[in-house]
């Protein structure tokens, strides 16, 4: 699939171009859309018809109003009930890039104990969100995957706002001074699951919490400028005790601070500078038993960065324009970790007890500079070209990688064609040594080719249609150590299925439709299909990444009878996810005794059932003397539908004789939950 992308699908474009039989007028090159791969929220729809409002995703239904949770939906992305950290193509969330109001979030995940339940952004200060999922141009480095830049509100008056829910509660408020050329902009969140167990009598179990609060302060000191100061804080506390199982003490914390500057200098050169500072703290503990013997877990981890990044935008006439930029960090990493665990195994026809003990603590520093260079053009008819060349140098691993990327694109009467391909790399970050394996090596970057081709045409009575094509070749992929039955442990380091895998390469291979209907001012939908798979070469064999999913369909619905009401309803299905079965057997022992043993069956040999579930969410809006109330009822999984994230096994020996049953580990069951807001 799309092994011949780059020449032909320039040599195609190219032709295209050439038989029109009148040029084109040129195009608005900064704000043409060349990247396929590409879909756009915010607060106006733009052109392109991979995209909605803010509102439009706001009256979806979703789970812990998660701004990462209702993305998921977007074509390409792949998500499991207990996390908001979407996969985008069969690639984890950690290959992705994300940036706030220019500022390079690292993990920006809430309760990171279950791989990151909620985002630590709120939701309602976003104003524009654009996620691009392969392709994308040499302005971005250090990852593979896709990029999400997301930009808050800029206030125009004064407004508060107030949130409640089942899950949580928030407020934000905003405002302008010195006569609208200064505004400001904040936002806090607290999440109570820890409440609403207690409520429950189940905090004797499980104790969580989490909260963050966001603050923008920016000004136009002249016409065409603008600077700003941001702070974002994020942190997390989680207890968990059972009986018969270690205790786990976790605590999290995210400060980000920077500043940001916006300007141009003339009609034709713009820039974009962001100096910022990152701090981010992990910390495990863990005692007590496990199997009826002693555990103990010491994990903590650290990372303080500061960063720089400038980029320019130069106009170059009607038909061209160049844009270049840099970017460099400096860093460093602590570590601390310490685990023993002990477990019973069979060796030599005898049955022993094991002692797995680790110690490691490493103290990582590094430096990172990137820049790159790119050019758009529009050299004949339509056509719009867009090379671009990137260097990125990470002195932690020694990389010095160069990158270069092409993009175009062909507007053919109401249609759009675009192509990209690239070479795109991701260094190991700082705070990423797998330190609870042991190992304190930084491996070389992962490198990926991006293949894309797309065809993008509104059709009769409001339809629009997207069609695109993409391939990603993956090759140095870094050696990692994963859960293949049980991903979501809470002891992850010390359970029989933590393997290490050591892909030779790996590859994404996909078709996506994507059609929207807009026919009228009441009902609007979307539909997406998907082909796709994403697979590993391990030992010789082809293996499928966790979150490989065949067929995956989407569509949902929004109705507005009235101003005041709205009903929304979104429904999806996928192929079952791998994952990896435990066989089970006796061993004979020496003296003739016989005791249970397991091992792993071959790696995500085994297909989970297909998922699909019904959401639904009810919006009213109530107009008061002083602002606007806004009340929701939404349920999640309306038809209480069993999806399995797995399975647990019931082992049963007579004699010589094993039987093994599965037990079904499901997903969420159907949740209710109702809310509301009150902005004023």
């Amino acid at each position: 699939m799309l092994r011949r992308l780059s020449p032909i699908g320039l040599a195609l474009l190219i032709a295209f171009a050439r038989a029109q039989t009148a040029p084109e007028s040129p195009v608005k090159l900064a704000e043409f859309v060349v990247t396929p791969s590409q879909f756009g929220v915010a607060d106006q729809r733009s052109a392109s018809l991979a995209s909605l409002t803010s509102t439009e995703l706001d009256t979806l239904p979703q789970v812990g109003d998660d701004l990462f949770r209702s993305i998921a939906r977007l074509p390409g992305l792949s998500a499991a009930d207990f996390t908001a950290s979407f996969w985008v193509r069969g690639a984890p969330n950690s290959q992705v890039l994300a940036r706030l109001d220019g500022a390079q979030l690292i993990e920006p995940f809430h309760l990171k104990d279950v791989d990151g339940a909620l985002s630590i952004i709120d939701p309602r200060s976003i104003s524009r969100l654009d996620l691009i999922t392969g392709g994308f141009g040499a302005d971005y480095g250090d990852r593979q995957a896709g990029v999400l830049t997301l930009d808050t509100r800029t206030p125009t008056r004064k407004r508060t706002g107030l949130e409640l829910s089942l899950t949580g509660v928030g407020a934000h408020s905003e405002g302008v001074f010195a006569a609208n050329r200064g505004r400001w902009l904040v936002s806090a969140r607290r999440g109570y699951p820890d409440i609403a167990l207690r409520v429950a009598h189940r905090d004797d179990e499980v104790s969580p919490r989490y909260y963050d609060a966001f603050a923008k302060v920016e000004y136009e000191p002249a016409a065409g400028h603008t600077l700003s100061f941001h702070v974002l804080h994020a942190g997390d506390t989680f207890r968990y005790h059972r009986k018969n199982n270690p205790d786990l003490v976790s605590d999290y914390d995210s400060d980000y601070a920077w500043a940001r500057w916006r300007g141009a200098a003339g009609p034709q050169l713009n820039g974009e500078a962001v100096l910022a500072f990152t701090r981010l703290t992990w910390g495990r503990n863990g005692a007590g038993t496990m199997d009826g013997y002693p555990f103990f877990l010491r994990d903590h981890r650290s990372l303080r960065q500061v960063s720089l990044r400038n980029d320019w935008s130069l106009t170059l006439g009607e038909r061209a324009l160049v844009r270049s930029g840099f970017e460099a960090a400096t860093g460093s990493a602590r570590y601390n970790y310490g685990f023993s665990h002990q477990f019973n195994s069979v060796s030599a026809g005898r049955q022993i007890v094991v002692t797995d003990t680790r110690s490691v603590a490493p103290n990582p520093d590094g430096d990172t500079l990137g820049a790159f260079v790119a050019a758009r053009v529009q050299p004949l008819g339509a056509l719009v070209l867009e090379p671009g060349l990137r260097f990125d140098r990470h002195t932690a691993s020694r990389d010095r990688d160069v990158s270069p990327r092409f993009n175009a694109a062909l507007p053919l009467g109401r249609a759009t064609l675009r192509a990209a391909w690239g070479l795109y790399f991701q260094s190991q970050g700082l705070h990423e040594l797998a330190a609870n394996a042991g190992d304190t090596r930084f491996y070389r970057s992962e490198q990926a080719e991006h293949r894309v081709l797309s065809v993008e045409t509104p059709l009769a009575r409001g339809l629009g249609l997207r069609v695109e094509a993409y391939e990603r070749l993956m090759t140095h992929v870094r050696p990692r150590w994963e859960n293949l039955d049980n991903a979501y442990d809470l002891f992850p380091e010390a359970q029989d299925d933590r393997v290490r895998l050591n892909p030779s390469r790996g590859r994404a291979r996909g078709v996506e439709f994507l059609l929207t209907g807009r026919a009228a001012s009441r009902l609007t939908w979307n539909a997406t299909y998907a082909l796709a798979r994403a697979e590993e070469l391990l030992v010789g064999r082809w293996t499928p990444r966790a979150r490989d999913q065949r067929h995956t369909f989407y569509v949902d619905t929004t109705y507005t009878p009235s101003p005041r009401w709205q009903f929304s309803a979104a429904w999806q299905y996928h192929s079952g996810n791998p994952t990896t079965d435990v066989a089970y057997s006796l061993a004979t022992l020496t003296n003739g005794r016989r005791v249970l043993v397991s091992a792993n069956d071959p790696i995500y040999g085994l297909r989970l059932p297909g998922y699909h579930r019904l959401d639904a969410r009810l919006t009213r809006k109530i107009t008061l003397a002083r602002g606007e109330l806004r009340l929701f009822l939404d349920v999640f999984n309306a038809y209480d539908r069993d999806n399995l994230v797995g399975y647990d096994h019931n082992v049963v020996v007579s004699g010589t004789t094993v039987t093994d049953t599965r037990k079904p580990r499901k997903q969420l069951p159907l949740l209710p939950s109702v809310g509301g807001s009150w902005e004023f």
